[in-house]
């Protein structure tokens, strides 16, 4: 009966230590769709080097634990130090308003880039003769903002939006800069709408001898001087893939060059734009792409900002919405009577 008992208890013991490692329907089904997603996680990083620098430097930085990182993903890279120099972008993009969530468009992008082992800085800073208003409008209607310059420079801009919500957009200066860019922030948590600037982009550059491509982000801040002048700061954040390209985009004569083809570009602007407040609209007007139906509807808007209307960034595509919707009302029908 002992024996008939120890067997029984054995059974027993071996069943339900079966039964524990057997896992549920829902549990298959919970860890599948983990994977899956921490697979999505490290293709939008990147790839795997790409993912450790989300993992580690959100969590360093930040002290955020994402439940797809596993404490491998989360291991510093050894030559960075983690220090408020190198956190300093985490600390300020959140500050902004895009928060280092997963599900907050270009946010795994932008952080994954954050927490590379390579970064270089390049800042410009100046003024434009440009007042809020108008600068409002000039970047709420890009395509029509390189129109205008080419139309008095003789220039090749091109600005494209490739997105329907127009925060996708693509861009070269017609020589040597190129890429796509996403407009992650239009103010700083709520306030500056169109003065605080944060864009994430792929770019293309030909400096000196090397042909490079690569991923950056970048913060423009604006400030009005005047109701004629602003005063701006462009910081851009650029991420080497490599040391031997981290050690190239650190030379003294690389960010030099860097600098003054961003100067060459602030130069386009005030150029072209002193000739029109200078009261040469001739380049305007005679410019054929400039005349095209909604060009024209494009300059008289410019024309009226100018003389000072209020402008603000989103006002453009409201004020598209309401001339289509004027369009679509039917005109009723009127008879004349004998």
């Amino acid at each position: 009966m002992g024996r008939l008992l120890l067997a029984f208890l054995m059974l027993a013991a071996f069943v339900c230590a079966e039964a524990a490692t057997q896992e549920s329907p829902e549990s298959k089904r919970e860890a599948m769709m983990k994977e899956m997603g921490r697979k999505r996680m490290i293709e939008k990083a990147g790839g795997d080097e790409g993912f450790r620098s989300l993992c580690s430097g959100v969590k360093k930085c930040l002290n955020i634990d994402y439940g797809f990182c596993t404490e491998e993903d989360q291991k510093p890279w050894p030559k960075v130090k983690y220090n408020d120099e190198f956190c300093a972008p985490f600390i300020e993009i959140t500050k902004r308003g895009l928060p280092a969530d997963p599900k907050v468009t270009g946010a795994t992008e932008i952080y994954s880039r954050l927490g590379r082992q390579y970064r270089a800085i390049y800042e410009n800073k100046g003024t434009l003769p440009l007042g809020q208003n108008v600068i409002s409008y000039l970047f709420d209607n890009m395509p029509f903002t390189a129109e205008l310059i080419n139309a008095y420079l003789g220039t090749n801009y091109q600005l494209e939006y490739t997105s329907r919500d127009r925060r996708f957009f693509s861009g070269s200066n017609g020589r040597s800069l190129s890429g796509e860019f996403f407009w992650a922030l239009q103010d700083s948590a709520g306030q500056k709408l169109g003065m605080r600037n944060v864009f994430f982009g792929y770019g293309h550059a030909q400096v000196l001898k090397w042909a490079l491509h690569g991923t950056a982000v970048a913060y423009l801040d604006m400030d009005p001087v005047s109701d004629k002048e602003i005063r701006y700061k462009l910081t851009a954040i650029v991420f080497p893939g490599n040391s031997v390209l981290n050690s190239i985009m650190q030379m003294r004569v690389f960010k030099s060059v860097v600098g003054d083809k961003i100067d060459h570009i602030v130069s386009d602007i005030k150029k072209s734009s002193g000739q029109y407040f200078s009261g040469n609209k001739e380049p305007m007007l005679k410019s054929a792409s400039l005349k095209s139906m909604e060009n024209v509807q494009y300059i008289l808007d410019f024309e009226t900002v100018v003389n000072g209307a209020p402008w603000k960034l989103g006002d453009f595509e409201k004020l598209q919405k309401q001339r289509q919707q004027a369009k679509e009302i039917p005109v009723p029908l009127q008879v004349k009577e004998k």
